[in-house]
């Protein structure tokens, strides 16, 4: 979302054209992003390019007025190789579950500890659902913080988090005084 609040990629939806969905029929409404809103939402997220993107959703009213989507989103992007520093090309495909759920009946509150897979909530104001935001949102969720250019090695010089903390866990080991070396010494010198 842009400082002046205005979505790069909206797609606004009423709530109450979906009384008629279901589990078993749920309404079908796919969403694509234009040549424009792709260029805004690669600036959003840091990405050198956006080339498509589009998501397919299926949604079904629940109690209340919250909406459970069920999300198919293709992504043909740009990213920037984190060892190399090079621009490539990447296509993401991923399905997500999110709920919309009036603000009113959105506590606010976000859960630490909450499992990864857990279905999110997206509060929303009055009779609108924004399907353009949330698959940017989602996106932004899916993207590797880490991205590598498919084929590209680490290279030996570059540590993973694991051997980092092996080695601190070794060098600290190596600083950590023998609490016995002292009695050796001792048992040596009177013996």
């Amino acid at each position: 979302m842009t400082d002046s609040g205005v979505s790069e990629f909206s797609r606004p939806v009423l709530v109450r054209t979906l009384r008629g969905a279901s589990v078993d029929s749920p309404r079908e409404i796919s969403v694509t992003a234009t040549a424009t809103e792709c260029v805004r939402i690669a600036e959003r997220l840091g990405l050198p390019n956006v080339a498509s993107l589009t998501c397919r959703y299926e949604l079904h009213p629940q109690t209340g007025h919250t909406v459970l989507a069920t999300g198919s989103m293709t992504v043909r992007l740009s990213q920037l190789c984190v060892l190399t520093l090079e621009v490539f090309e990447d296509v993401i495909a991923e399905r997500f579950v999110i709920r919309f759920v009036p603000a009113s009946e959105h506590d606010g509150s976000f859960d630490e500890n909450s499992e990864l897979d857990e279905i999110d909530d997206i509060p929303y104001d009055g009779d609108v659902i924004d399907l353009g935001e949330a698959a940017v949102e989602q996106l932004s969720l899916i993207l590797d913080p880490y991205p590598r250019r498919p084929g590209v090695t680490r290279p030996a010089a570059v540590l993973t988090e694991d051997e980092v903390s092996r080695q601190a866990e070794e060098d600290e080991a190596e600083e950590r005084p023998n609490p016995f070396a002292a009695l050796s010494r001792l048992k040596r010198d009177g013996s």
